[in-house]
């Protein structure tokens, strides 16, 4: 009898793509709740917890520094609470009246300026109130007459219709004539710098008269004379109000402008505000980009340039690149162009990136903008390709995304497909000239929106749920309490592929001795293993094991270790397997608390007769 030896190792990753037994020996066809550690070799995720628990379901969590400061705020319902994640400090309310739709928020400015889709909200580190309120109130006319004409200055805010002009008195004009009539109100009027008085309004006509004429100014002097109106337009306040999605871009390599869009009104619109205001919103800074039959959902940094990215129709553009520069008068201009098709997006939460590579959550798959590299066009690229046969099959217009710790992550139905940029990059096959990420998968992760904040050089990853509770990773935990889910086990498991170990006509025999697998040392950590034939429909439980390491600050008597070496050890399954063709073995870890890893699983076995079906 001839023994053979098989032996798994230096694993990577899942792998979706393709029947279980034909998966690389270094994936998994099935590895739920495994994340590589820093070596790249595969251990259970961390758990996570709930810290607050809010009325509605959370829409939003957001974090920004106000004076060294870092505020915490969650859109939870229709309201808005400043949170502070301790468990302790009870959330105080900001804001009322948002919509129950998920939100974004951008900071810009020295403020947290976020998108509701029903209003646009600024808070200051004090105060949140809509931005609607105290906007900026434009410089729309100077140079004019007391009869009309003048030199038009700063464009209509669309987030409000007052505006200001600036008139030359001529000293015997009493009467002056804006540039607009059917007027809402007048709300003030200065003259030589002072706020005026003895003056009337007639909004129909839109005049202001004065008792007496206001004196000229001297020679060469400027405007002296100032009205600010308000004359609304239906329907301007809610161009900027209903945006749902935007970005922090500017001229150069600057971040002082909001571009958003996201309007339903206006799906293939986007809007930028004025030069570091968020209250300002011109009427002339808007572009129309590509067809009204597809939505811009969101948009990337690309160098100087910002990519606009939208649906997928199957025909037009779906990628635009906008370069921003300053024209002869010193006035930013944003021009945009097509760049690629194919790449659309189908949701405004599924951008984020890997290092300085641009990712895009499309209905194929995750995809990188990126370029090629003998032509310098910029193209698409999957990278999800082991994970897309589950991932596409998800509900992915309700996903949403984040970059963590060098990797993607992408979070639908409970469940988490992740692309890790620690490892190597592989290939799809050997023709591929395209490199595709190691991918892993989580389940039991309820988040309906996510954040991703630093805080003393680490970084945190939270998620908000459809029950209203705020959540967190438990990567700050110590010790075996990490590994749980709100106090429940976490189902881990790492599978080989269904292996026929090079002959699938070849009947085999696993040995009774010489198999075990080998786990990752852990204060409190055990495993089961089980085995899956050709001839079985369920796996079947063949041996388990305990490794524990002894710590005087973690002590469980019922299970008292006095092991103290911290290094590998072997779970040995002493099972003997007779007449199959393939054997897949699942290594699997469903306890409380604790750890679990895998380093290498090794059989021994011996050919037998061939098989006869």
């Amino acid at each position: 009898m001839t023994i053979r030896t098989k032996k798994y190792d230096r694993f990577r990753g899942v792998d979706f793509s393709t029947d279980p037994a034909l998966v690389d020996d270094t994936r998994s066809p099935w590895a739920p709740n495994m994340v590589a550690d820093m070596g790249g070799m595969p251990e259970k995720r961390p758990g996570w917890r709930t810290v607050e628990t809010l009325s509605g379901r959370v829409n939003g969590l957001y974090d920004a520094v106000f004076d060294g400061t870092a505020h915490r705020l969650v859109h939870a319902g229709s309201r808005l609470y400043r949170w502070y994640g301790d468990g302790e400090t009870a959330p105080v309310q900001l804001a009322a009246g948002l919509p129950d739709e998920r939100s974004m928020a951008v900071y810009m400015g020295g403020k947290l300026w976020i998108f509701t889709g029903g209003g646009l909200y600024r808070y200051d580190g004090t105060l949140c109130r809509n931005a609607a309120d105290g906007a900026y109130a434009p410089l729309t006319v100077i140079a004019r007459t007391p009869a009309g004409g003048g030199v038009s200055y700063e464009a209509v805010n669309l987030l409000t219709g007052r505006r200001r002009v600036g008139f030359l008195a001529d000293g015997t004009s009493r009467t002056y004539v804006l540039p607009d009539a059917d007027l809402d109100s007048v709300d003030a009027v200065e003259a030589n710098g002072a706020a005026a008085t003895g003056w009337t309004a007639d909004l129909a006509a839109g005049t202001v008269t004065f008792s007496s004429a206001p004196s000229a100014p001297a020679a060469g002097a400027a405007d002296n004379v100032t009205v600010t109106y308000t004359k609304t337009a239906a329907g301007d306040s809610d161009r900027i109000a209903k945006c749902r999605a935007a970005v922090v871009w500017g001229v150069g390599a600057a971040s002082d402008r909001i571009v958003a869009t996201g309007n339903p009104d206006y799906p293939n619109m986007d809007f930028i505000c004025g030069y570091a205001d968020g209250t300002y919103w011109p009427d002339t800074n808007y572009a129309v980009i590509g067809t009204d039959e597809t939505a811009i959902l969101g948009y990337r940094r690309l160098g100087e340039y910002l990519a606009v990215v939208k649906e997928d129709n199957g025909q037009d553009s779906t990628v635009f690149l906008r370069s921003g520069a300053l024209d002869a008068d010193g006035e930013a201009a944003f021009p945009v162009k097509p760049c690629l098709s194919g790449a659309g997006a189908v949701t405004r939460f599924g951008f984020g990136n890997i290092g300085d590579e641009q990712l895009i959550l499309t209905g194929s798959g995750v995809y990188a903008l990126t370029t090629n590299s003998l032509t310098a066009e910029r193209i698409a690229q999957n990278r999800s390709w082991r994970v897309d046969p589950k991932l596409t099959a998800e509900e992915l217009s309700d996903a949403v995304s984040c970059s963590y710790d060098g990797m993607y992550l992408v979070f639908v139905g409970g469940r988490v497909y992740g692309l890790d940029g620690r490892q190597p990059r592989a290939y799809a096959s050997r023709s591929d000239t395209s490199f595709v990420y190691e991918c892993f998968y989580w389940e039991n992760v309820p988040a309906r929106c996510v954040l991703r904040r630093i805080g003393g050089g680490t970084e945190e990853l939270w998620f908000g749920t459809d029950d209203g509770r705020v959540c967190r990773f438990n990567t700050d935990v110590e010790g075996m309490r990490r590994y749980s889910d709100d106090g429940a086990a976490i189902e881990a498991v790492w599978a080989t592929r269904a292996d026929d170990d090079g002959d699938p006509m070849i009947r085999k025999t696993l040995l009774k001795k010489g198999n075990a697998v080998t786990i990752k040392p852990y204060t409190r950590s055990s495993a089961k293993v089980l085995f899956r034939t050709d001839r079985d429909a369920v796996a079947w439980q063949a041996a388990e094991g305990e490794m524990d390491i002894f710590d005087w600050e973690d002590i469980d008597f019922a299970r008292f270790a006095f092991h103290a070496n911290d290094g590998p050890s072997e779970i040995p399954f002493g099972r003997r397997v007779k007449n199959y063709k393939r054997l897949q073995i699942l290594v699997k870890n469903d306890a409380v608390n604790e750890g679990f890893g895998v380093y290498a699983i090794v059989k021994h076995f011996a050919a037998g007769n061939f098989a006869k079906k």
